[in-house]
């Protein structure tokens, strides 16, 4: 009899065979899937098991956040695209030890899609997989709850400097409560941002709430500054001797403040040792830059379009390299980002024509390739480059750098 245990098992042999037509015939899932003895039995194969990789990718709408795409991610880049582990850690920014933890759930959460698709009940000498298998967004119930935050565009752009000044008079009487004075350092002006109010609000107080237990008796020091592409927050106190560790609500509250800051687009590290408490939140402002994408992948035009939302950048997508002076014509793009490997189109001569051309001859220009080929890129006119599979923080510091270089003026 069919166990479950077997069946993943069965199910991680075979994806790792994906592109070896012999092995993968081999494999006892030609049986439970009723294409073995087939003439096409290796493509029909193939082409289940792609397709039910392909079947758990959420709807574009979905918060990156949540654990469906990880799910989703995981098993296209590591199967579909056959990029090593290390490869695909460094693509969801994870180790690559937390990535055999998570290629485990999402090796799971497809054979229930294949069980339930093929009803292997019947050959099955177990009970059936958990539901935390089952291909549903699986992520912290809290990232539901705010994925309007990515779903709806704030109303107006915020005030960073009257935010900050409405949460320190939220945060007085917890402060006197313990005894603490809130020592705020907050610059006349500070430029609009892009997020919601309550979001930022709510971020700002949870770290308030766990800053100021630690400083019972001191001072809680908060501070903002302008930076490249939005408002830096800074939060930090002296921990004062007797001041326990955060309790259970504490790391809810500073779990709470990184979700909230993942969905807003922004940065949160938090630092806690036995000698003081520093949080440094960034958030993005309301300036929008504009940027073209131009890459044959859908996939990963997609990718990119993801890795950017919420922040300052718009992204714009063609998979058509020919059509890009056209869509220049009508679109004003800020930074244009280049794949140079595409079918029919030699990816070097359109940045050759780039940088010729009166409209985009002094525009930014990223060469996002899997090509190891930085310094040719650089010589032929690229202001930057990034190495395909690009992460998220790589992406975006490559659009921060130009950003940074436009705001300092002409080249």
């Amino acid at each position: 009899m069919l166990t479950r245990a077997q069946f993943v098992e069965y199910l991680r042999d075979a994806l790792n065979r994906l592109y070896d037509p012999d092995r993968l015939c081999k494999s006892p899932l030609a049986d439970l899937f009723g294409v073995a003895g087939r003439a096409d039995a290796y493509p029909a194969l193939q082409r289940i098991l792609i397709d039910a990789i392909a079947s758990l990718e959420p709807h574009a709408t979905t918060p990156s956040q949540l654990r469906a795409w990880r799910i989703y991610e995981l098993l296209f880049y590591r199967y579909v695209q056959q990029h090593t582990v290390q490869m695909v850690a460094d693509q969801l920014g994870v180790t690559t030890r937390h990535l055999r933890r998570e290629q485990r759930a999402a090796l799971e959460a497809l054979a229930y899609r294949l069980w339930q698709q093929f009803d292997l009940d019947k050959k099955a000498g177990s009970a059936p997989l958990p539901e935390s298998a089952q291909p549903t967004p699986a992520g912290p119930s809290v990232l539901d709850e705010l994925a309007w935050l990515q779903e709806t565009r704030p109303e107006a752009p915020v005030d960073a400097r009257r935010a900050l000044l409405n949460v320190l008079e939220l945060a007085k009487p917890l402060a006197a409560q313990y005894a603490v004075h809130l020592e705020a350092t907050v610059p006349a002006a500070l430029p609009a941002l892009l997020l919601h109010e309550v979001a930022l609000n709510q971020i700002l107080l949870n770290l308030l709430s766990v800053a100021i237990p630690q400083a019972g008796g001191g001072r809680v020091q908060i501070s903002a500054r302008a930076v490249s592409w939005g408002v830096a927050y800074r939060i930090e106190c002296t921990r004062r001797r007797s001041a326990t560790a955060p309790g259970d609500d504490h790391s809810a509250g500073l779990e709470l403040a990184h979700h909230l800051a993942a969905l807003c687009g922004g940065q949160l590290t938090v630092s806690l040792d036995e000698k003081s408490f520093c949080a440094l939140l960034t958030v993005p402002t309301a300036e929008q830059l504009t940027v073209l994408a131009i890459d044959d992948n859908a996939d990963t035009l997609l990718l990119l379009e993801r890795y950017v939302a919420g922040t300052r950048y718009r992204l714009v997508g063609t998979r058509d390299a020919e059509q890009t002076f056209s869509i220049l014509e009508r679109l004003s793009a800020d930074i244009i980002v280049l794949d140079v490997m595409m079918p029919r189109v030699d990816g070097w001569r359109i940045l050759s024509r780039l940088r010729q051309h009166p409209r985009t001859a002094d525009l930014p220009i990223i060469v996002c390739t899997i090509l190891p080929q930085e310094s040719l890129a650089l010589s032929l006119g690229a202001s930057g480059f990034v190495r395909k599979p690009v992460t998220q923080q790589a992406f975006l510091a490559a659009l921060d750098q130009q950003a940074q270089l436009m705001a300092r003026g002409p080249r």
